[in-house]
């Protein structure tokens, strides 16, 4: 399995993004949500043009998610073609793209 932390922005206040394009039928790197007070949404894009993708969550503990033990559940309604976002308000430790169809690409923003 492979790891993400997401890359710090330049704002004014503390805020991350990462972007990752995953294969056809693969599955993404788990990225770990930043633990921090200020994050109160994750607002999560699926780029997928023709093809079909969804997002994964998980609210196991980072070890768990570094031991490939962490339980995902797919996201309700982020199974689609073409683009979509959707914002998760409550507390997330991590999100991965999945690849169910073609070639997609994903952008996280917390």
């Amino acid at each position: 399995m492979t790891l993400a932390y997401m890359n710090k922005r330049n704002s004014k206040q503390t805020a991350w993004h990462y972007e990752e394009t995953i294969a056809t039928t693969e599955t993404g790197a788990a990225v770990i949500i930043p633990a921090s007070p200020q994050v109160k949404r994750v607002t999560c894009t699926l780029i997928a043009a023709a093809n079909t993708g969804k997002f994964q969550v998980s609210t196991s503990s980072n070890s768990k998610i570094m031991a490939e033990t962490a339980v995902w559940q797919d996201w309700a309604n982020t199974t689609d073609t073409g683009t979509t976002t959707a914002v998760a308000i409550g507390p997330i430790t991590a999100i991965r793209g999945v690849s169910t169809s073609g070639e997609i690409s994903i952008e996280v923003v917390v």
